[in-house]
């Protein structure tokens, strides 16, 4: 039924069949020493079975010298002067068939020795009955002679457990997996390991061979010689690193080992932020009363009485002020915009042309559009460690291979999907894939799929164990079949001859219980290259591969019911599809989340003062045109940088027409309300031209500031190396600063227009129409009238102002001890669609899959022909230097939970010395008249055949003394690689390595070679960082060790994750720059280092609070939050500046808390209308996205960033500056507002001018009473 493959069954069943002699019972047979209990060979059970033993319960035979010499030879010097058990027949099986297991043991002498030390024994010992005992004998149909068929073999805890230690980490690089798991089916400890050796089995032992613990007889004396250690003295016996834990270096803790700091349920970060916070409290609380205290008792050193000041004299006093200095460059920057707000009033159709046509010539380079969409070129730097390694190992080992993958489970996930009908059923799914053609070439699975051993595919499947041909699965045994071959897999190799592991290809099982497995896993590997021919052939499979998968799903299959049956795929392309399809869906959420913001702002722009006047009096036009100069900035921003060849990105196609729209959205909101203000105040006595021109230089100052400060701090962004991050710096930085240019040239001349049009009673979106309409009567607006009689007052109380600051410092220190919660990465199932198939898949791979990513450590610039260079990278050598490359990776498998390493590593130059070994006969053979060019394989007769080193000066050793070098080594080295594995020799090097080492003749050297192993299964993206950070370090250490090696790590994965060893670090560089820039700008423009140092506090702030919340509404840290933090940057800037040089320029003389006040009803209710609510309604809608990443990545952070950011510039900002604000300054005569002025009249109702508005008293403002008052 299957071809049987494996040495270790061939040996355990030939062997043991003729080595034993048994009787039926204790009391018939005689056990003691000196006598046997089998000698020689009396046939078999069947025809073409193995010969089975001879009963032969007589004292030992005395050999002759032939026999002798023999035995010496092959079981060692003990029997020299012994007589014997076995007869040379016997000897001449045992010989051939241990050679066959010395290909796969004898890396570790001790555990060889062992080996060798029990069959003899077992087969020769001349005190065999003393141990063995027959419980059963038959007859055999061949000879009729009499015939053992089962035992009892009494082995003593002392041999069999120091024999099993001896064996169980040898490791078998062809599978990355341990020779354990060939000779002892996996066994964990001695007496397993017997008893798998003892099953009677097909591809076993012949007969039943029990191994009992305890002798009830008490007539048997076990079997219990002193084993050889791997760590023996004998350095003959000596076993390497890799083999033997015990004689391996030990290695340095590593951080990650050392134990987290915590006091109680608390890390020690956040134990102190809080313990700084009460201690804060509780000073501010001591204060207070102390202060209160000393008040109620102070005395007058004079000897007056003591007189109490009241609240208001002390106000008084505490903020009297010197009156404040005018600056300079403040007002030449007025002076400016005035001119300039003058010329585009009175000119706005020029300046609106030539606005339009410098957009219009920027854009012309949007010819040169592209879109960015590798994710390699995405977040990796061209020139990174990450992108240079992948282009080394894709240009000299290949690209990695193409995976298709499929999970078939039960629609009952706690039910096992291994029973016939399921198997059954997987192999005709696997035989119609193997099968299926492309369209429209008809490329075929055989033509694209990766072949290293001949001409098989690769398919890990658990039809491999029938080698796929549902032919080879019968109903009567598939169970006992699925038993042997998942404990010992390299008994049933598939048509590609390379073992499948249980766990590549079974899931959802514990303890090794294979036949609970609740997930069948098949995959499909195909050739990966750099050839796009190739790479399309293959994506074209690829989708006839799905569209099948599809049909089966949707039962559209008639040859196979999967009912009950769950499936879920992914093939090499679909995550690119899925994404892009992701991105596709989500444009239509964000147009209308963007339509939302447009159609509020353009609505909230007007200001309504009756509804005859309503069709006059909103600002839809001037709205719309405002966002006409958001998208032409943006547009302008793509043309241009389209023009220089840097490529547009998602992110920023997405995100920065949010950011210019926060921006720029508040600079037309401000303008138009300062507009209106001064069109209160002047009483329609100063034109249209001269009013614009006052706003802008009111005004022009202040959003020249923050437009400054976000572009220099988007600037600076431009400097990092993450292609992503820097390209939307960029454009950013551009688009602000041209959104800023039109906005102060072009929007002055719409807002020109419009205020035209609305003295001229003309319809709002119809100018051209001119209606009769009741005179206009300005008002106060509702919000700045809330702003004003109660917002204000109620946040500058004292007592508010102390329970703000208390609660904002609180809400800072909460933050900050969230923030190392803040996890890495992003989620490949948060960026596709919810309804996307790969969601189900990714679950599955995390639920049932127990196979990590294979990860390549790759030794550069080694001359490996030289032996310095191979100790360098040896490990199963007595000579290997002892922190070698695969001495330290064996070591640093021993602590996965690290180092993310499960797997031993397949080391080549270890298999290629081995290989040579002449003991191994089955080897390296030429044919002989070959001059040593060809070799002989497994059909070749052994006449015919010259054993490579056999009589080489100096003979092979285990300490290298006898191995080749320089062209020797590099002729034995082609030769291996060209080697296929067999059954009598599997170290051969083609099937394993023959991509793994790239050959330098001309310099004759190895120009590189990769040594693989396998990641621990990794769940979670912080699995994913860790084993890319640990197999860093790891590369590290052995570059350290090894000077003359230069190794790096590389997995598929890799290139995607490196961000994470940065990204922190990037962020802190970007956002000191910002702070930096911010402060400067603020500096200058302000002329207040302190108050630019406040602005920044406050950005610090918002920033620290929107990354509290990332840690707790779940919002990873990645590349495209990254991002959002940076336009938090711009916008936490916008929240703070405006009101901040309102502040500073609020009048010399005027105190603080006058100022704070006037700062707030001045712009308070243009940053919150402009930027929160227009942020607001827009956000809304991104809640309703259909895709996971707008969710959380943007519907999240937008949401905390804005509200973070109201709070702090219309709250906490105005109470600091009302307590330690900057000294205040004038604005000039012309720019000044009036504080208070005597109450006038106008249309017969009281008004009175504050703030430079002139303020309508329509049973909002009591007559007489003044803000001071009301302050």
């Amino acid at each position: 039924m299957k071809k049987l493959c494996t040495i270790a069954s061939i040996l355990f069943g030939f062997v043991i069949c003729c080595s034993f002699t048994i009787s039926t019972s204790f009391a018939d047979y005689i056990h003691q020493e000196g006598y046997c209990v089998m000698h020689g060979q009396c046939g078999a059970k069947a025809n073409y079975g193995r010969e089975l033993n001879c009963p032969y319960n007589k004292p030992a035979i005395e050999p002759d010298d032939g026999l002798r010499s023999k035995l010496v030879n092959i079981c060692g010097s003990q029997y020299e002067n012994s007589s014997t058990c076995c007869d040379a027949n016997q000897l001449d099986d045992l010989n051939a068939n241990t050679k066959q297991v010395e290909t796969l043991i004898s890396t570790c002498p001790a555990c060889w020795k062992n080996f060798l030390n029990l069959f003899c024994t077992l087969a020769c010992s001349p005190n065999q009955s003393t141990f063995l005992n027959v419980t059963s004998i038959g007859i055999s149909p061949i000879t009729n002679l009499q015939i053992v068929t089962s035992i009892d073999f009494f082995v003593g805890e002392t041999h069999g457990k120091g024999f099993y230690d001896s064996c169980k980490d040898i490791k078998f690089a062809a599978t990355n997996g341990y020779i354990m798991d060939i000779i002892g089916g996996g066994a964990k400890n001695y007496h397993d390991m017997l008893v798998y050796l003892g099953e009677e089995r097909l591809v076993g032992s012949p007969f039943q061979i029990n191994f009992p613990l305890n002798d009830t007889s008490n007539i048997m004396l076990p079997y219990n010689d002193p084993p050889k250690r791997c760590n023996d003295t004998d350095i003959n016996y000596r076993c390497s690193c890799v083999d033997c834990q015990s004689v391996c270096p030990v290695l340095e803790p590593t951080p990650e080992e050392e134990p987290p700091c915590h006091v109680g349920s608390l890390t020690c970060w956040a134990f102190g932020l809080y313990l700084t916070y009460v201690i804060l409290l509780l000073a501010v609380v001591i204060g207070f009363y102390t202060k209160k205290f000393l008040d109620n008792h102070k005395f007058d050193r004079a000897g007056f009485e003591r007189v109490a000041l009241n609240e208001e004299e002390e106000d008084t006093l505490v903020n009297q002020e010197r009156p404040s200095r005018r600056y300079a460059l403040n007002s030449l920057l007025q002076d400016y915009f005035y001119q300039q707000g003058y010329i585009c009033a009175k000119y706005p159709w020029q300046t609106i042309g030539v606005a339009a046509l410098i957009v219009f010539l920027a854009t012309l380079g949007c010819s040169k559009f592209e879109v960015e969409r590798d994710p390699v070129r995405l977040w990796v730097a061209p020139n990174s460690d990450s992108a240079v390694q992948k282009e080394f190992f894709d240009q000299n080992f290949g690209p990695f291979y193409r995976t298709q993958q499929i999970f078939i489970s039960n629609i009952n996930s706690s039910q096992s999907v291994v029973n016939y009908d399921t198997l059954k059923s997987l192999f005709i799914i696997e035989h119609e894939i193997r099968n299926l053609k492309s369209f429209p070439n008809n490329h075929t699975l055989q033509d694209l799929c990766f072949h290293p051993n001949g001409d098989s595919c690769i398919v890990q499947s658990v039809a491999g164990y029938w080698q796929s041909d549902l032919d080879n699965f019968s109903k009567e045994t598939w169970k006992r079949d699925f038993t042997d071959c998942t404990s010992a897999p390299i008994m049933c190799l598939p048509d590609f001859q390379q073992p499948l592991k249980p766990d590549m290809i079974l899931g959802g099982f514990e303890n090794n219980e294979y036949i609970n497995a609740k997930a069948l896993v098949l995959t499909f590997v195909l050739r990966n290259s750099l050839d796009q021919n190739e790479i399309d052939a293959a994506r074209e499979w690829e989708k006839s591969l799905r569209e099948y998968l599809n049909n089966l799903i949707g039962d559209e299959n008639d040859k196979i019911d999967v009912s009950q049956l769950r499936i879920s795929f992914s093939t090499e392309s679909s995550l690119e599809i899925e994404l892009n399809k992701s991105t596709n869906t989500d444009i239509y959420t964000i147009a209308l989340s963007y339509l939302v913001m447009f159609f509020y702002a353009s609505l909230a722009l007007g200001n309504i003062t009756s509804l005859p006047r309503m069709i006059i009096d909103s600002k839809f036009m001037l709205g719309i045109s405002g966002i006409i100069i958001v998208l032409a900035s943006v547009s302008t921003s793509v043309g241009i940088f389209s023009l220089l060849g840097i490529k547009v990105t998602l992110i920023i196609a997405e995100v920065i027409p949010f950011l210019v729209l926060a921006v720029g959205v508040d600079n037309i909101f401000i303008l138009n309300h300062e507009f209106e203000r001064l069109t209160l105040k002047s009483f329609g006595e100063e034109s249209v031209e001269e009013r614009i021109a006052k706003t802008l230089g009111r005004m022009g100052p202040s959003i020249l500031l923050s437009a400054l400060s976000e572009t220099i701090a988007f600037g600076l962004g431009g400097i990092v190396t993450m292609p992503a991050v820097r390209n939307f710096a960029l454009y950013a930085s551009l688009a602000v600063w041209v959104d800023f240019s039109l906005q102060v040239t072009a929007f002055i001349a719409f807002l020109s227009l419009d205020a035209k049009r609305q003295e001229e009673d003309r319809i709002d979106c119809l100018p051209c129409v001119k209606i009769d309409a009741p005179e206009r009567i300005d008002r106060e607006g509702l919000l700045q009238k809330w702003m004003r009689k109660y917002y204000a007052p109620f946040i500058l109380n004292r007592k508010v102002r102390i329970a703000i600051i208390i609660y904002f410092v609180g809400v800072f220190m909460a933050a900050l001890s969230f923030i190392p919660q803040v996890e890495l990465g992003l989620d490949q199932r948060i960026a596709l669609p919810f309804d996307s198939y790969l969601v189900d898949y990714f679950n599955d791979l995390d639920a049932y899959f127990r196979v990590g990513p294979p990860v390549y450590f790759v030794a550069k610039n080694l001359n490996v022909t030289k032996i310095e260079g191979q100790k360098t990278l040896c490990g199963r050598f007595s000579t290997c230097n002892q922190l070698s490359l695969a001495n330290i990776l064996e070591q640093e498998r021993k602590r996965s939970q690290v180092s993310y390493i499960a797997e031993p590593t397949s080391v080549w130059i270890d298999d290629f010395f081995h290989w040579l070994n002449p003991s191994l006969e089955k080897c390296c053979r030429f044919k002989k008249g070959t001059d040593q060019t060809e070799l002989c394989d497994e059909f070749d007769d052994d006449d015919d055949c010259e054993v490579c080193f056999e009589d080489r000066e100096p003979h092979w050793n285990i300490t290298m003394s006898g191995l080749p070098q320089g062209e020797e080594f590099l002729k034995y080295l082609k030769l291996w690689l060209k080697s296929s594995p067999e059954e009598e020799c599997p170290l051969a090097g083609k099937a394993a390595y023959g991509d793994a080492i790239v050959l330098d003749s001309e310099n004759i050297t190895v120009k590189a070679s990769h040594f693989r192993t396998y990641h621990t299964p990794l769940k979670s993206q912080k699995d994913y960082i860790a084993a890319y950070h640990s197999a860093h370090r790891i590369s590290e250490l052995i570059n350290e060790e090894n000077p003359s090696v230069q190794v790096f790590p590389y997995s598929i994965f890799y290139i995607f994750f490196e961000q994470y060893e940065y990204i922190i670090s990037l962020a802190t560089e970007i956002f000191i720059l910002a702070f930096v820039s911010i402060w400067l700008v603020t500096t200058l423009l302000l002329g207040s280092a302190w108050t630019g140092l406040i602005i920044v506090c406050h950005v610090i702030m918002i920033i620290t609070d929107v990354l509290g919340i990332m840690a707790l509404w779940g919002v990873s840290l990645n590349a495209i939050s990254l991002v959002n933090l940076v336009i938090c940057v711009g916008i936490g800037v916008e929240f703070c500046v405006h009101i901040a040089r309102a502040f500073t320029v609020g009048g010399e003389g005027v105190d603080r808390e006058e100022r704070a006040y006037r700062s707030i009803v001045d712009v308070g209710s243009s940053v919150l209308s402009g930027i929160t609510l227009t942020k607001f309604w827009g956000i809304l809608v991104l809640a309703f996205t259909r895709s996971k990443i707008f969710e959380v990545y943007y519907f999240r952070m937008y949401v905390s960033m804005v509200i973070s950011g109201a709070f702090h510039g219309l709250l906490l900002l105005p109470v600091i500056l009302s307590l330690i604000g900057s000294e205040g300054m004038g604005s000039g005569e012309d720019f000044d507002y009036d504080i208070f002025e005597d109450e006038e009249m106008f249309g017969g109702r009281p008004i009175r001018r504050a703030d430079n508005r002139m303020l309508v008293d329509d049973g909002g403002i009591e007559s007489g009473e003044s803000d001071a008052e009301e302050l």
